[in-house]
């Protein structure tokens, strides 16, 4: 049988899941803060009722542990991910440069957002807190693997992840060939050690087409 079209009806929308509700909060709290995610605002931007809202979320603190667990899955989870699996120290840095350059891999506007807010909510200062001391954790053992001792591991990787953080929240603007004309400098104020040579030159490479194909990509910190 041919379906056949109504005219006199209206097409329902398609019915709003937890997903929606957490896309519209996130753009919310990365645009405007934290005192901004509020659910009849949120309501309105997405086109929906309170009581839809209700219906995915018991409440609007609900609605926010389920923004610092994105930001736990977004952020987090990949800076592990590739320090872990790193073949040799300079890969290792290098990959942990490119993860917070590349918003396919690192949320930099979330990741500030979560910060600022943790500065209004002691609760979220201590997760945030947290985080930062496992992701220093995960950094000093790419070093101490590659034969630092533990108490120097922990001291390069509280400055390589200090120094990022603060790159980030300055968010000075660069062009990437400065930037990577920079990076055996910035490898070795951070390690200790000369970049190789051929990683290097293979990063620049890599990192300055990425830039060029995707320019708002790519003007993003690169140390």
């Amino acid at each position: 049988m041919n379906t056949l079209e109504i005219h006199t009806e209206t097409v329902p929308k398609p019915r709003l899941g937890r997903v929606d509700w957490l896309r519209a909060a996130m753009l919310c709290l990365m645009e405007e803060g934290i005192d901004a995610v509020q659910i009849t605002r949120l309501a309105t931007s997405i086109g929906a009722s309170r009581g839809s809202f209700y219906w995915h979320f018991k409440s609007r603190q609900e609605l926010l542990d389920g923004l610092l667990d994105e930001w736990f899955a977004v952020n987090g989870k990949r800076i592990k991910q590739v320090l872990e699996q790193a073949e040799s120290l300079d890969h290792g840095v290098l990959s942990f440069f490119a993860v917070w350059t590349n918003p396919d891999s690192f949320n930099s506007p979330l990741e500030q957002a979560v910060r600022d807010w943790a500065r209004l909510d002691g609760d979220v200062l201590k997760v945030v807190r947290g985080e930062d001391a496992n992701r220093i954790a995960v950094i000093a053992a790419l070093f101490e693997r590659f034969d630092y001792l533990p108490q120097l591991a922990v001291v390069r990787a509280r400055v390589l992840y200090f120094a990022q953080v603060g790159y980030l929240a300055m968010n000075p603007e660069e062009p990437m060939e400065e930037r990577m004309s920079m990076l055996d400098d910035y490898y070795f104020a951070f390690t200790g050690k000369v970049l190789n040579a051929e990683v290097g030159s293979s990063f620049r490479r890599d990192w300055i087409a990425f830039s060029k194909i995707n320019p708002s990509k790519g003007d993003t910190d690169a140390s």
